[in-house]
């Protein structure tokens, strides 16, 4: 089986969207392909990347923009996130954020 991820490599395109991009892949499939879209962003490239597993996104990601129920909630880069919310992993600064936003609501 061919994984959809790999079909974004083929062409050698500027910019790359990926969709859970680690969904169904072994832990060695998963490390692979992470230094994959690391090799890509070091070439200027830019890499979307919409997942819920947000622990595999902390070597990844240098802006982060969450969204719920379709609308954008926050849009920083990941290091001010880590930053305001006094945190070090991305999945706790994003549970932060949610728990202090539902608290507002």
């Amino acid at each position: 089986m061919v994984y959809p991820a790999c079909l974004a490599f083929l062409f050698n395109p500027e910019v790359l969207i990926l969709d859970e991009p680690t969904a169904g892949l072994d832990p060695l499939s998963t490390e692979l392909l992470k230094d994959k879209i690391i090799t890509e962003t070091q070439r200027n490239k830019l890499v979307i990347i919409t997942s819920h597993v947000l622990s595999d996104l902390d070597d990844l990601v240098s802006e982060v923009i969450y969204m719920q129920e379709g609308k954008p909630l926050f849009h920083k880069s990941l290091q001010s996130l880590k930053t305001a919310t006094g945190t070090d992993k991305l999945s706790k600064a994003v549970a932060q954020v949610i728990a202090i936003h539902e608290l507002i609501d």
